[in-house]
């Protein structure tokens, strides 16, 4: 059994992410503030909220996430308060398939999608050899099966 967990730089992406959708939210609350008064106290709050869940809930969230190769399922548990666990057999998988943002392709880092006949299974960015090495790992049992 093989256990991977995230990266920082996963951490870090998700973090700008957050940061920057909350300060266009910020900006537009602000923008339209003359016309209506409420999105003042609007702009606040979504503000405080972007800022604890980028510094505080996302490295919780993050430090929870667990990706297990086990010798029949790609396991992948997560969560802090509701906690979440995606079990996928090899003998149910299509296929798996790598995808990367243009802003995690910055950081190196991309995701990893494995595809069953009705779901699939998301796996959060990770390190480029990390992906391939989950890829390679997946053809690999479904080629010795």
């Amino acid at each position: 059994m093989k256990e991977n967990t995230l990266p920082k730089r996963t951490i870090l992406l998700w973090q700008f992410r957050i940061i920057i959708s909350t300060f266009v939210l910020v900006a537009a609350c602000l923008y339209f503030e003359p016309l209506f008064s409420f999105l003042k106290i609007a702009a606040i709050v979504i503000g405080i909220f972007g800022i604890i869940l980028a510094l505080i809930y996302l490295p919780f969230f993050f430090k929870s996430y667990k990706i297990i190769l086990s010798n029949d399922a790609v396991i992948v548990k997560y969560g802090i308060i509701i906690k979440v666990e995606h079990i996928m057999p090899y003998k149910r998988m299509i296929y798996a398939q790598s995808f990367e943002s243009p802003l995690a392709r910055i950081f190196g880092i991309t995701a990893v999608r494995l595809k069953a006949a009705r779901s699939y299974l998301l796996v959060a960015e990770i390190e480029k050899e990390s992906a391939q090495a989950i890829i390679d790992f997946l053809a690999e049992g479904e080629l010795h099966e």
